[in-house]
């Protein structure tokens, strides 16, 4: 729910603390495969809606497929801050 409310707020520094939080330790294996999918989901499209589009790329190559695959939301969130940031050219990179 964490996650959830940093969607809402849009609030991208919380996400990160969060994130920080998740990755400490063994914390991660208080979450399931499908809640960590959904984690990762959630956290890659707010990524994509607040940051700039190279440290949405970067995410991306860290992310997926290693530790999440991607949804149609989430390609469609990558598509669009592509779009908005005129780097379309960058599409055959994350295909």
């Amino acid at each position: 729910t964490g996650l959830l409310q940093c969607c809402d707020l849009k609030d991208i520094k919380l996400a990160y603390q969060l994130n920080k939080a998740l990755e400490k330790g063994d914390n991660w294996k208080f979450l399931d495969v499908d809640r960590l999918n959904s984690y990762w989901s959630k956290f890659f499209s707010l990524l994509c809606m607040m940051e700039q589009i190279d440290v949405v790329l970067k995410w991306y190559k860290e992310i997926s497929p290693s530790l999440f695959y991607p949804t149609p939301k989430n390609i469609l969130d990558l598509l669009q801050a592509l779009d908005a940031a005129n780097q379309l050219e960058a599409i055959p990179s994350v295909w």
